[in-house]
């Protein structure tokens, strides 16, 4: 039998609750500045969605656009898809759309994911990013990250971690401002 002395025990104990605070903080989206994140204005965004189609941002120019970075491994971000359908049927008539960047995975994984999770293929428009090149253009700092962009394609701020809670003030005091402009 292993005994553990008592100062080795508290800093194990110390070191799990450390490790634990910080998994589960990071978990929950925090909002930041667009200057935080390095960018004024939103990047090129031109990707195929799961059916082949090009979507184009510079398209949706007008529009309020959550581009939301995630995958299907991600815990967080799969808690969070059903938040951003949430979003696009609460503001799709006032002007917001939500474009969900699928990091590097196949068509295949994909639609497994939705259909594991009774998320409907059509919710939200699911582009792909294969090569990664849209997740680093935008400089996403992990996963799920979530940039709010207004009608002019200033980006207003991001959200790093997954959005909880879209019914909270934060989140919708946020983007009704920006549909109101």
């Amino acid at each position: 039998m292993t005994i553990i002395n008592k100062p080795a025990l508290r800093f194990f104990l110390a070191l799990a609750f450390v490790l634990n605070v910080t998994i589960s903080n990071e978990a929950v989206a925090q909002w930041r500045p667009a200057s935080e994140a390095g960018l004024t204005q939103a990047p090129p965004l031109q990707l195929n969605n799961l059916a082949g189609k090009a979507v184009d941002l510079n398209a949706l120019k007008g529009k309020v656009v959550i581009v939301n970075f995630w995958a299907s491994w991600c815990e967080p971000c799969r808690e969070e898809f059903f938040e951003l359908i949430q979003l696009q049927e609460n503001y799709q008539a006032k002007g917001l759309v939500v474009l969900a960047v699928n990091l590097a995975e196949m068509k295949p994984r994909i639609t497994q994911f939705l259909k594991g999770n009774g998320l409907p293929e059509n919710g939200i428009e699911i582009l792909q990013d294969r090569n990664s090149i849209a997740y680093k253009s935008w400089k996403a700092r992990g996963l799920p990250t979530s940039f709010l962009v207004g009608k002019t394609r200033k980006i207003e701020g991001v959200w790093i971690g997954a959005i909880e809670n879209v019914d909270s003030n934060e989140v919708k005091g946020k983007i009704e401002v920006l549909l109101r402009q």
